[in-house]
C-alpha cells in the first residue's frame, strides 16, 4: 500500500476552520457574491453565479456523504456516487477558474465516503460548533484504503484579530486544519467515539486539476545565472527564480480585499504545510492554488496566507500578492503577522528535514529579504503581540524572538515540525552567509515611503541610499531609474529619456537642481512627457529627445502655449551662439540676451 496522502497545512495550523465559513461567509460577504441558500441547503457560497457558479447538486452525480451509502462485509466503504439521504445532507458546489468547491452538511454519526478524481489535488476540512468529534481520516488508492490518522484540529492560524483582515472576516467555527489529499480515488472522514452525537459537522473539499501548464511552469530551474526564463521571474536580487502567481495560476477574482502593508519587515516565520511529502512537481501548483481558494472562500481572509512558498525541489512561489517588492502583512502567524514575512515549505518534516533544495532556498529568500529590510537572519527582533486564542502570548505584550523564528515560537502549534525545527540555527547562519551572494537592499526615510507607494514604477531597489551636498539630499536607484529626495522638493522618480536630459544637465548639481514632480504627460501632445525641477523643466518625445529648459525661455515657452505653442517642443537645451544664448526647438529657435530679453524666431 502507498504512504498516506495527508497533505494538511499548518498555516499556523489554521489552514481550516474554513471548513465552516462556507455559510458563515456568504452571509457576512454579499460583496463575493453570496447567493444564499435554501433551507434544504444550509451550505453556502460565498461568489455570485457569474463568476463564481454556485448550485446545490440535485443530479445525483456528487460524492455520498450521510445515509444512503452500503458498506461492505470487508469494512471499506463503498464509494459510488449517490444522492445524500437526508436534508442536512445538501451539496453545495461553486466553481472558479481552476478550483471546485463542494461544501456538506451532515451529522458526524452518518459520514461516510467521498469520492475523489485522482487525477486532481483535492483539499478537505471539516468544521463543526460545540465540542470537537476528534475526527479521523483515511484515503483510498489503487493499492487500497490507508491507515485512519488524526485529522488535525485547527490551531489558528490567520489575520491578527486586531488587523483589518481581521476584522472583516466572518465569525469561525472550530475545525480542523486543510488537508491536501494526492492520487486518491476516495476519502473517508469518521467521529471519534465521543464525537458520534455531533450533529452540526460541515465538510468542504476544494478540487484543482493538475494541468499542462503546472508541469511546464516546474520545469524551469530553480537557479538561474544571468537571463532569467520565460515562464518565470528572474529576479535580478534573488538571482533565482520565482514562479509568480500568474504563472502558477492564481484566480485573482478570489482575492476578498486590500491586504495590509507595513513600511519594513523585521524578520522571518518558517511553515511547513505538514502532510504527506509525496506530491509530485506538477501538483505543488495545484496544491498552491487550492490554498488560495480556501483561505478566501473558507475562511475569509483576503489572500493566500502565506508571503512565499517552497516545494521539496527547491521551487519558490509567490504567495501573498505585493511579497515580491512590498512588506505585505500575511495571515501565517497569528498575533505577529504585522512586520514579519511567512516562508512555508509544502510538506511535513516531523521526521525529517526538508531536501537541500528546499531549505537552500528558504535560505535564499531570507538572505535578500534581509539586505532589503536591513536585518540580521542571526540576530534577535521585538515584536509587540497582536493576541489571540492560539498566541502564546497576550495582545500588547512586547516579545524577543530570533529573526528567523518558527511558527511555533508564537502559536499552539508543532509547526514546522521538530526535524526542520532542528535545523534552523543552520537556516539563519547560511541565510547570512548568502547574503552577499544576493542583491536586496533596503530603503527607508522619504525615500523608502515614495517606493512602497510607486514601487511598480521604480522597481526593486538596486543600491543603497546615497547622500548628497550642495544642494543637501540624497537618492537611491532602482531597477527603473534614480529617486532623488530634497527637503524642499520631496521624494521623485527620474527615469527614461528624460533621465538622459537630467544628465546632461549635471543631475543635481547642475542648473536644474532636483526633481520638484515625477514625470507627467503633456495634455495636448500624444506620447510626449515633461518632469518639474527645482529651477525648469525637462520635455521629452520620441522626435526630440530630453531637453532640459530653464529661466526666461522656458517663461516665454510656457506663455505662448507649452507643447500646443508655435514653436512646439525644444530640440537642443541651451547653447551659445553669436553672443547670445540659444535654445532651438521643433518650428524655430529662441535667443536670450540679458538687454534684450528672449526673441521667438518661428519658421
Amino acid at each position: 500500500m502507498k504512504p498516506t496522502r495527508l497533505l494538511a497545512p499548518a498555516l499556523a495550523g489554521a489552514l481550516i476552520a474554513a471548513m465552516t465559513s462556507g455559510p458563515a461567509l456568504a452571509a457576512s460577504t454579499p460583496s463575493l457574491g453570496g447567493t444564499g441558500t435554501t433551507d434544504s441547503a444550509p451550505a453556502a457560497t460565498d461568489s455570485a453565479p457569474a463568476a463564481d457558479e454556485t448550485s446545490p447538486a440535485t443530479d445525483g452525480s456528487s460524492p455520498a456523504v450521510g445515509e444512503g451509502s452500503p458498506t461492505p462485509s470487508d469494512g471499506s466503504p463503498d464509494v459510488k456516487d449517490s444522492a445524500p439521504a437526508a436534508t442536512d445532507d445538501a451539496l453545495v458546489v461553486s466553481r472558479n477558474a481552476g478550483t471546485t468547491t463542494k461544501t456538506y452538511s451532515v451529522a458526524s454519526a452518518k459520514l461516510k465516503a467521498l469520492k475523489l478524481d485522482d487525477s486532481s489535488v483535492t483539499i478537505i476540512g471539516a468544521s463543526w460548533k460545540g465540542k470537537d468529534p476528534e475526527l479521523e481520516i483515511r484515503y483510498q488508492d489503487d493499492s487500497g484504503w490507508s491507515s485512519w490518522e488524526e485529522m488535525p484540529v485547527d490551531d489558528g492560524a490567520g489575520p491578527d484579530e486586531t488587523s483589518a483582515e481581521g476584522r472583516q472576516m466572518p465569525a469561525q467555527e472550530n475545525g480542523t486544519e486543510a488537508v491536501p489529499v494526492v492520487d486518491s480515488t476516495a476519502v473517508e472522514i469518521r467521529p471519534g467515539t465521543s464525537g458520534k452525537g455531533t450533529k452540526d459537522l460541515s465538510v468542504t473539499t476544494v478540487a484543482t486539476k493538475v494541468t499542462a501548464a503546472d508541469a511546464a511552469v516546474t520545469k524551469k530551474p530553480a537557479s538561474v545565472t544571468a537571463q532569467g526564463v520565460k515562464a518565470q521571474v528572474s529576479h535580478h536580487e534573488l538571482k533565482a527564480n520565482i514562479v509568480t502567481r500568474k504563472e502558477w495560476g492564481a484566480d485573482e477574482k478570489l482575492v476578498r480585499c486590500k491586504t495590509d502593508k507595513t513600511t519594513t519587515s523585521k524578520g522571518v516565520f518558517i511553515h511547513h504545510t505538514a502532510g504527506s511529502n509525496s506530491y509530485t512537481k506538477s501538483q505543488a501548483p495545484a496544491i498552491i492554488r487550492g490554498y488560495l481558494a480556501f483561505h478566501t472562500k473558507e475562511r475569509g481572509w483576503c489572500d493566500l496566507g502565506y508571503n512565499f512558498l517552497v516545494d521539496k525541489y527547491g521551487t519558490i512561489y509567490e504567495g501573498r500578492a505585493g511579497s515580491i517588492d512590498l512588506s505585505v502583512t500575511g495571515a501565517h502567524a497569528s498575533g505577529f503577522n504585522s512586520y514579519t514575512i511567512g516562508i512555508s515549505v509544502l510538506g511535513t518534516y516531523t521526521g525529517s528535514a526538508p531536501s537541500t533544495a528546499a531549505q537552500n532556498s528558504v535560505k535564499r529568500l531570507i538572505a535578500w529579504k534581509a539586505n532589503q529590510y536591513a536585518f540580521n537572519p542571526t540576530g534577535k527582533m521585538t515584536l509587540t503581540s497582536g493576541g489571540g486564542s492560539t498566541s502564546r502570548y497576550p495582545e500588547g505584550r512586547k516579545v524577543s524572538l530570533n529573526v528567523v523564528s518558527g511558527h511555533r515560537d508564537t502559536s499552539y502549534t508543532a509547526c514546522p515540525g521538530n526535524a526542520f525545527y532542528s535545523r534552523l540555527g543552520a537556516i539563519r547562519s547560511g541565510a547570512k552567509a548568502m547574503q552577499s551572494d544576493v542583491g536586496g537592499y533596503p530603503t527607508k526615510g522619504a525615500i523608502g515611503t515614495y517606493y512602497r507607494a510607486h514601487s511598480s514604477q521604480t522597481g526593486e531597489a538596486r543600491s543603497v541610499e546615497g547622500k548628497l551636498s550642495n544642494p543637501n539630499g540624497a537618492y537611491q536607484r532602482f531597477a527603473k531609474g534614480t529617486v532623488y529626495w530634497s527637503s524642499k522638493t520631496g521624494a521623485h522618480l527620474n527615469k527614461g529619456g528624460i533621465r538622459n536630459g537630467y544628465q546632461r544637465a549635471g543631475y543635481t548639481k547642475g542648473f536644474l537642481g532636483f526633481p520638484s514632480s515625477d514625470e507627467k504627460a503633456f495634455k495636448y501632445r500624444k506620447s510626449a512627457y515633461y518632469q518639474n525641477f527645482a529651477n525648469g523643466m525637462i520635455t521629452w518625445s520620441s522626435q526630440t529627445k530630453g531637453q532640459p529648459m530653464r529661466g526666461e525661455m522656458l517663461k516665454k515657452w510656457k506663455a505662448l502655449g507649452w507643447e500646443r505653442s508655435s514653436l512646439g517642443l525644444p530640440k537642443s537645451s541651451e547653447f551659445a551662439s553669436a553672443g547670445k544664448t540659444r535654445q532651438n526647438f521643433e518650428h524655430g529657435y529662441m535667443t536670450y540676451t540679458k538687454k534684450d530679453g528672449v526673441k521667438v524666431y518661428v519658421k
